[in-house]
């Protein structure tokens, strides 16, 4: 079957029942399978007419839920994908903080930023992290050029052209050195290489000097 032939069984689908449509997609997108849960989800979306379909708003909803006990994960279901991960970097960007508002119609923070970090050949590497709720809070005062470590559950997804996506939901965070500190330090290190090198200038001098002064000794 091709493009076309799918797009067109697709439309059918949601033509003919929307509701069951977009409770299917999130099932098989997300893993749920509460039909109580995802009728909640598909009034939560229908309310937000900004929310697009399988965006990060479902995940919140859905650990929202998880939350409250109205959805019980079951550890045969868990994904293996699903690792744990410690990171550390500079943030990259700003912090963004968000609010939501759940099923019961309470307010709760989201928070999301993207982390530069480095592999193992020294290349740059970007990651998206995210949490939501109570775990915000050691977030609030976070912002560009701080360096942190993040302790993380990795998510994956596949998007409908084949191409990996990863979020890291965070489960703690530790500032490590502010921006200032790091500009700071920098600095320092500069320092530090200016003497070296000016040491080594003089250094070199007085040995010309010495050498010079045996030669006309001679």
């Amino acid at each position: 079957m091709e493009y076309k032939d799918i797009r067109e069984n697709l439309e059918e689908m949601m033509n003919d029942n929307y509701k069951d449509f977009i409770k299917a997609l999130v099932s098989i997108e997300k893993g749920v399978n509460d039909e109580k849960a995802l009728e909640e989800v598909y009034v939560l979306f229908m309310i937000k007419d900004t929310t697009g379909l399988l965006n990060d708003d479902f995940d919140y909803m859905i650990d929202d839920m998880k939350e409250q006990g109205k959805i019980v994960e079951n550890s045969n279901e868990i994904e293996e994908k699903d690792d744990l991960i410690n990171l550390v970097g500079n943030i990259a960007g700003e912090v963004e903080n968000l609010e939501r508002e759940n099923s019961n119609g309470e307010k709760f923070k989201v928070s999301n930023f993207s982390i530069i970090s480095k592999d193992d050949n020294g290349n740059k590497i970007y990651t998206n992290c995210s949490t939501h709720g109570d775990k915000t809070k050691d977030l609030e005062n976070l912002k560009q050029g701080d360096f942190v470590k993040i302790f993380g559950q990795v998510k994956t997804r596949i998007d409908n052209n084949g191409k990996e996506h990863k979020n890291v939901r965070i489960l703690s965070s530790k500032l490590l050195k502010a921006k200032e500190q790091v500009k700071s330090q920098d600095k320092d290190k500069k320092s530090i290489l200016g003497q070296i090198k000016s040491f080594k200038t003089d250094d070199k001098v007085k040995s010309n000097k010495k050498d010079y002064s045996k030669g006309t000794e001679r």
